[in-house]
């Protein structure tokens, strides 16, 4: 195997999902009535979407439903029938939108779509119709996302759409939230009232709107009015927060580890460029290791000249510009490097890095950190 790879610890899938589950049965146990029976926790849906965050979405999918999600969460029909392909039979909504030339697959893989447009649903109830099936669709609200979604008022008159179609059944209503990472959000708050009352609305007219959902990651952390039936946890799942403005609170660990190893040792005198462009020269006498990994891999070219990356349990800077296909690093004067050495360019060592660390360097998110590791890097699933 080549020695670039991205290392899936899916102990720690497992932990993480648990930790979330014990986290949300606990504060519904708390909330319970008191003298009456406390409510279970809400279901479980785990975004496998993007190649579950580019941890590889099948061998995510099976450890996520072995430690009792119910449901998986995917963006594109291809994804749904890479998990049907791969003998996955658990529910699968469809978060995103599509074009109409891919509703019999949507039909024939028995996937849940999003739906929030009468012409959308009506088009889905005709080829349902046509494949002599039954499809269980999710009426999508746009409460303040601004993204996809019907507006608040026009719910219902879509629920009498879906409940009157021959070969649909709305099995759920949804929202999504753009600020529920941000403590104590009034607008979060706001959004998950405005769900209720178009669910009390819908219920009063006759209509069963199915499961309620709504909570991403952070509404999962934070914002218990938020979980409605079911919550749809993400970035929590692969061991990070959604940003840096909440508070840690659960032992999230992370899960992808991009390594690599010691190719090429030299030891070069001060004033030595290294890589394109001369962008770094030593300032003493020192040895540069060469690690066969660079962009082309997805590990990013700004951290040309700042990132750091753990070796033998210390981290060490990144040295001239990231190539295609390999980086440099000062391992130091007296280094104990060898050729061999495995390297961690991100993942859950606390000594670090993790992909916290580069995302804040990088001027970005960890979600994009752990989706970047390309194709051509293998995943190694422990």
């Amino acid at each position: 195997m080549r020695p670039t790879k991205a290392v899936i610890h899916l102990e720690n899938l497992k932990h993480n999902i648990r930790t979330l589950m014990q986290h949300t049965a606990a504060e519904r146990r708390r909330n319970a009535p008191r003298g009456g029976d406390a409510r279970s926790r809400p279901l479980f849906c785990v975004a496998v979407k993007a190649d579950a965050y580019g941890h590889g979405a099948c061998p995510v999918a099976e450890t996520a439903l072995s430690v009792g999600t119910e449901y998986l969460g995917i963006a594109t029909v291809s994804e749904g029938r890479r998990l049907r392909e791969h003998g996955i039979q658990a529910p699968i909504l469809l978060f995103g939108l599509t074009s109409p030339d891919e509703f019999h697959e949507i039909v024939h893989l028995r996937l849940a779509p999003f739906v929030a447009e009468a012409g959308y649903i009506a088009e889905l109830n005709r080829v349902a119709a046509g494949a002599g099936r039954k499809l269980g669709v999710h009426l999508k609200v746009d409460t303040g996302m601004g993204r996809i979604g019907c507006r608040p008022d026009e719910a219902l008159e879509l629920a009498r759409g879906i409940a009157a179609a021959g070969n649909l059944h709305l099995n759920g209503i949804c929202t999504h939230f753009p600020v529920a990472d941000t403590p104590n959000s009034t607008f979060t708050r706001k959004q998950a009232s405005t769900l209720t009352d178009v669910v009390a609305e819908i219920k009063a007219a006759g209509i069963d709107p199915g499961l309620v959902h709504a909570a991403n990651s952070a509404a999962v952390l934070e914002y218990p009015e938020a979980w409605f039936d079911m919550v749809r946890p993400g970035i929590a799942v692969y061991g990070y927060y959604p940003s840096g403005d909440q508070e840690r609170l659960l032992p999230l660990k992370p899960v992808m580890e991009f390594c690599s190893t010691v190719v090429f040792i030299k030891r070069v005198p001060k004033g030595t460029g290294i890589s394109y462009g001369l962008s770094y020269r030593s300032s003493r006498d020192t040895t540069i290791a060469t690690v066969p990994a660079g962009y082309g891999d997805g590990f990013n070219r700004l951290l040309s000249n700042q990132g750091e990356v753990l070796i033998r349990g210390k981290r060490y800077p990144i040295v001239g510009r990231i190539c295609m296909d390999q980086f440099m690093v000062d391992v130091g004067t007296d280094a104990e490097v060898q050729l061999g050495d495995p390297v961690t360019l991100f993942g859950p060592d606390r000594a670090g890095p993790n992909a916290e660390d580069v995302a804040n360097l990088t001027g970005t998110i960890a979600y994009e950190v752990i989706c970047s590791p390309t194709g051509r890097v293998p995943r190694l699933c422990r």
